[in-house]
């Protein structure tokens, strides 16, 4: 008995030793970076899990937000001439400036600088409709007077481009998609000129130009004003790239893929519209 006491003191004399160690020692301190890894993992598996859980919907909301497409004026929704230019069969026109609503006649008291501009038809349908799937800017080598003359005409209530207009005291040789905050991959340029896109030429849907009015003596054939006709509006190149447009839109949104320039590069859209 005297034996199985002794060793229950040793016991307990024991317990009271790592005791007195635990509460002696100094606390242990945390291990910053485990402690950081296992806070990123933890974090990372709930990320996991909400973004199974949450709808495609929600998952392709990047997708759904509207592109970016790039319109050049001249040649590409309308034609302006100066008055002292115009044939002797085109004379006409300097009259009927009056009435028309595609027609308009500035600096009827300057000579040197009168001129008109002609919007190209199914222009106001076009940038109705490619306003609900796109950015819109307008990018013209003219000047910012120009283009702000153009601009009251066809967007008074800045309605289409808001104030996204670049001019030529911004790029006054080449056009550059640079000067856009843009993804370059979300962005489509129509423009009836291709070289003037020397870095971009794969976001390019090249437009045919459009001549109302007769350009200088050795233009070949008549001109549509001489001629006292237009481009058709329902059959004509506006209307055609606005299909294009909106097919690849469609397709952006249906398809694996963030890069709508594979989206306008099939064969029938090599040629001018």
């Amino acid at each position: 008995r005297s034996k199985l006491g002794l060793l229950f003191l040793v016991e307990q004399a024991n317990e009271i030793k790592l005791g007195l160690l635990f509460l002696l020692s100094p606390p242990i301190k945390p291990q910053k970076k485990l402690c950081r890894s296992f806070i990123k993992q933890f974090f990372s598996l709930f990320d996991k899990t909400e973004r199974r859980n949450k709808p495609s919907s929600c998952l392709n909301e990047e997708k759904k937000k509207k592109l970016h497409l790039v319109l050049d004026l001249d040649h590409t929704l309308l034609h302006t001439i100066y008055v002292s230019e115009l044939s002797k069969r085109e004379r006409y026109l300097i009259e009927e400036a009056e009435s028309r609503v595609d027609l308009w006649r500035f600096e009827k008291d300057n000579p040197n600088n009168e001129h008109l501009i002609k919007l190209r038809p199914f222009l106001h349908e076009f940038l109705q409709e490619a306003n609900k799937i796109f950015y819109m800017y307008v990018y013209t080598m003219g000047t910012h007077s120009y283009a702000q003359r153009v601009l009251s005409l066809i967007d008074p209530d800045k309605v289409y481009f808001g104030d996204r207009v670049i001019t030529r005291e911004k790029s006054p040789r080449m056009k550059t998609l640079d000067l856009l905050s843009a993804d370059k991959r979300r962005v489509v340029i129509v423009d009836d000129t291709s070289r003037v896109w020397p870095q971009h030429k794969r976001n390019l849907l090249k437009i045919e130009g459009y001549s109302y009015f007769r350009e200088g003596v050795c233009s070949v054939g008549e001109s549509y004003a001489e001629r006292k006709i237009d481009e058709s509006g329902r059959n004509g190149a506006l209307f055609n790239v606005l299909k294009l447009l909106q097919k690849a839109h469609r397709r952006f949104q249906e398809v694996d893929s963030n890069d709508l320039r594979l989206l306008i590069r099939e064969p029938c859209t090599q040629c001018c519209f």
